[in-house]
This record gives structure tokens, C-alpha cells and sequence, in this order.
């Protein structure tokens, strides 16, 4: 074989894989762009709707500088849509091995992934709108603050641990799990949207809802004391799960 044919092969088997991966990762790429010119979109639009500036407030003798709540309520539709269309794509994935499923199945990840990093940028703008100390005497506050925190931990977690494993979540009876799973993101999801909603003066359905199966949502949310066992037990449980069945794989 000629130096100028090995030099071919080689490239040949080099390139292959690079193309393969730049082929895979371009839905990937191409969503993010979108993602964030629409992002950049919004950002623009809340901008001009709010003046372009915030609002003065006078607390306890000491100016301070919030933002219009105008922006909060539109860049937290972001990880809502992305976090929501990714549940559907696995609910359908869940009940269907058809070829369009698996190839939205692709999609989901990244959808989660982006989905969190605009729950970032909305919780952190979310909190900019009141002062700290004014927020959290509201007992609905507390309750957003707190249903918010769990859906961007729960999401991440979800979209990593999913990213990892994606290859095995819809086998057998994984799948049922990840349905489950997928279920709670998107319960808590609306539950926290709801609560803004109520926080903003529009309480929705899902407010009067919450409130028949005995959840007040403008009182304070109490854990009781069994529930707390049972989270720290079932931690216990999941991490011991793990810890065998890795051994058993080894």
C-alpha cells in the first residue's frame, strides 16, 4: 500500500467518528442556539415593557433596587415549556418503541438540561423582584421559594442521572420508573407555576385543587415529623440499592 493510500485510510478512520459525534451533537447545538436566541428574545421584550428600569423602594430606612416582576413572568415560561415538552416525549417514549419515539427520546436531555439553566437564570431573577426579608413573611412565599428550589434540584438531578443512563431507561421495567419519575417532575412543575400564579393574584385550578386534598397554599407548608423519616430512609434505601447493585455488576 502507497504512503499517499495509508495516509487516505487513515484520515478515513479518524474522520468517521468525528463526523459521526459532529452529526450527533448538531440537534444538540442547534437547539441551545435556538433556546437562546429566544432567551435573548424575551429578555429584550421585558425590557421594553418594563422601561427599562427598575422600581425604587424604601425598606426600613435603607434604599434598596428590585427589578420589574415583568421579567421573571416571562423568562420562567423557558424551563416550564422545555421541562414539560421533555416529559412528553418521555411519556410517549414510555408507551411507544416506534422509531419517531426513539429519535425524540434524543432530544429529551438536552431539552431538560437547557430547561435548567433557564430555571437558573428565572430563579435568580425571581428573588431579585422582593426583598429577601419582605418575600419570605409571606407564607405563599415561602411556599414558591420552596416548591421553586425543589423543581431546579429535582430537574437537574433528573436530566444528568438521565443523560448518564439513557441508554437503559427504557428497558424492561425501568421504564415504569422513569415514568414515575418523569410523573413527579412534572407535578411539582405545575404546582410551583400555580403558586406563582397565586403569588401574582391568579390562582388557577390547580390553587383550589391543592386546597381540597388539604394543602392551603397561602398558610404555611409544614413537613410532619414521619414524613421527614421517611425521606431520610428512603436516601438510605436508594444509595443502598445502588451501593449492591453495583457490587453485583462487578
Amino acid at each position: 500500500m502507497s504512503t499517499y493510500s495509508k495516509t487516505r485510510h487513515s484520515t478515513r478512520e479518524h474522520g468517521e467518528p468525528n463526523m459521526k459525534h459532529a452529526i450527533q451533537y448538531r440537534p444538540a447545538i442547534q437547539i441551545g442556539l435556538v433556546a437562546s436566541a429566544l432567551l435573548a428574545l424575551g429578555a429584550g421584550a421585558a425590557f421594553a415593557h418594563g422601561g427599562g428600569g427598575g422600581v425604587e423602594m424604601e425598606l426600613e430606612g435603607a434604599p434598596s433596587f428590585s427589578i420589574p416582576p415583568v421579567y421573571h413572568i416571562l423568562v420562567v415560561h423557558f424551563p416550564i415549556a422545555l421541562w414539560l415538552t421533555a416529559a412528553l416525549f418521555i411519556f410517549f417514549r414510555v408507551f411507544s418503541d416506534s422509531q419517531l419515539a426513539v429519535r425524540l427520546q434524543k432530544s429529551v436531555w438536552p431539552l431538560i438540561l437547557l430547561g435548567s439553566f433557564a430555571g437558573l437564570v428565572a430563579y435568580g431573577l425571581g428573588l431579585s423582584i422582593y426583598p429577601w426579608s419582605a418575600i419570605t413573611q409571606s407564607p405563599l412565599g415561602r411556599n414558591h421559594i420552596m416548591l421553586a428550589t425543589w423543581t431546579l434540584s429535582y430537574w437537574t438531578v433528573l436530566g444528568v442521572l438521565g443523560y448518564r443512563y439513557r441508554r437503559h431507561l427504557f428497558e424492561g421495567a425501568q421504564r415504569w420508573v422513569t415514568f414515575v419519575l418523569t410523573l413527579i417532575g412534572a407535578t411539582v412543575v405545575t404546582i410551583t407555576g400555580t403558586l406563582g400564579g397565586s403569588l401574582n393574584g391568579t390562582p388557577s385550578l390547580v390553587t383550589k385543587t391543592l386546597g381540597k386534598v388539604g394543602w392551603e397554599v397561602y398558610m404555611t407548608f409544614y413537613l410532619p415529623t414521619w414524613m421527614l423519616w421517611a425521606f431520610g430512609l428512603g436516601a438510605v434505601a436508594i444509595v443502598t440499592l445502588g451501593v449492591l447493585g453495583r457490587r453485583s455488576r462487578a
